[in-house]
């Protein structure tokens, strides 16, 4: 699994395909971070009514388009959090 870190300084990651053609299950994942506040997975897979792995799937596929990143969480290292650059 890629796993990306934003940095102040560190340019942001663009996007490699339209959002048009992702999947509606990572269309909603987007949503739920469209106001760029960090959250777990348990957060976002609370908000919709999918199994854990259909949320999983969609947030590795965003990763890899480049939509979300993923940032290590400091408070508890057993959770990561997940963010729109």
């Amino acid at each position: 699994m890629t796993t990306y870190t934003v940095t102040p300084n560190q340019d942001m990651i663009k996007p490699r395909i339209a959002e048009e053609k992702l999947p509606g299950s990572a269309r909603a994942v987007m949503e739920i971070l469209e106001d760029h506040e960090p959250r777990t997975f348990s957060e976002i897979s609370s908000q919709v009514a999918w199994a854990p792995r259909t949320v999983r799937n969609a947030l590795r596929r965003l990763i890899e388009e480049g939509f979300v990143v993923r940032k290590f969480n400091f408070t508890d290292a057993r959770q990561v959090f997940y963010l729109r650059p």
